[in-house]
């Protein structure tokens, strides 16, 4: 069945000395806007799900857009040659557009999830998938740090002292994405409500799975989806309702207390729109409302008298 509720999501998570997104026209450092804020983008936050998809094998998790080698193992395949892999067909020009539309989605939950834009010689097709993400920015305004680093062997093959470069990295951010999954869009792709929990747990279990030097202590810290009633509902802006009281200096999750006043006011003023709350925590953030901190983002939801639901 497909989405039948437009599904407005946030989810915040943080680093401890990492590059949540390097930018490659800045050396690699950490993406930061004018004022001083991490950034992140939704494709970086994407690929986080697809790998998670992909460590899973798992028959409803396939992954179209993923790195692999051509035959020679000398070149990564391009979206064409995906394309022409996974629909048996070795001549791009025998595949059609329906052909596209009609298998891809129903094979691969990234497809269905986020779309996908396929360029052949005579198929050229863009899927819009129901789930899209806006930038991610942290809350905080962290530090940016460089550190020297050397490999133990040539990059050349030569003998001699390794190669040298740079780590460019962020102390603490906490970092905050805003998305919306769309119930019309949905349709198109077959984007059902397990695809959506699927989504969550990419969240959420991917950011825990990453392991690289990068990308080492991401730590998922909050996920909630607000569930229309009815179609085309949604309250929007939801990333701009909260705020840390303390955003600068902040060097670890214990520091970081979030505002969630605004939150909850607009939460409770479209109470009627609301079907449900889904929502999963790690209890290591403080918020404070009405005066008061409290530790479980349960137990302020439950102030809303909306139905939750924990994924």
């Amino acid at each position: 069945m497909f989405l039948e509720n437009r599904a407005e999501m946030m989810f915040i998570y943080d680093v401890i000395r990492a590059n949540p997104n390097g930018d490659p026209d800045d050396g690699n450092r950490p993406r930061m806007d004018e004022q001083g804020y991490n950034l992140v983008t939704d494709v970086r936050l994407k690929r986080t799900i697809r790998d998670y998809w992909l460590s899973q094998n798992d028959e409803n998790t396939k992954v179209l857009i993923r790195q692999q080698l051509k035959d020679d193992q000398k070149k990564v395949k391009s979206m064409a040659d995906l394309v022409k892999d996974e629909l048996g067909v070795k001549d791009e020009k025998k595949i059609t557009r329906e052909q596209i539309l009609e298998e891809l989605p129903k094979k691969f939950i990234d497809v269905r999830s986020f779309g996908a834009a396929v360029t052949l010689k005579d198929a050229n097709v863009s899927i819009t998938g129901p789930v899209q993400f806006g930038i991610g920015k942290s809350l905080n305004k962290p530090q940016t740090e460089t550190m020297g680093i050397t490999t133990v062997l040539s990059a050349t093959g030569q003998q001699g002292a390794g190669t040298m470069g740079q780590f460019h990295y962020v102390d603490y951010s906490l970092i905050l994405f805003h998305g919306i999954a769309c119930e019309y869009n949905s349709q198109e792709t077959e984007f059902s409500q397990d695809d959506l929990h699927h989504v969550y747990d990419g969240l959420w279990n991917g950011t825990k799975k990453l392991n690289t030097r990068s990308k080492f202590n991401h730590n998922p810290r909050l996920l909630f989806s607000v569930v229309s009633k009815e179609k085309e509902f949604q309250i929007g802006g939801l990333d701009s309702k909260i705020q840390l009281v303390n955003e600068v200096n902040i060097k670890s999750v214990k520091e970081a207390i979030i505002d969630v006043n605004q939150l909850l006011e607009v939460l409770i003023k479209h109470k009627a729109n609301i079907l449900r709350i889904e929502f999963r925590e790690s209890n290591d953030l403080t918020y404070t409302y009405d005066g008061k901190e409290e530790t479980s983002f349960e137990k302020i939801l439950e102030q809303t008298g909306i139905s939750l639901k924990k994924i």
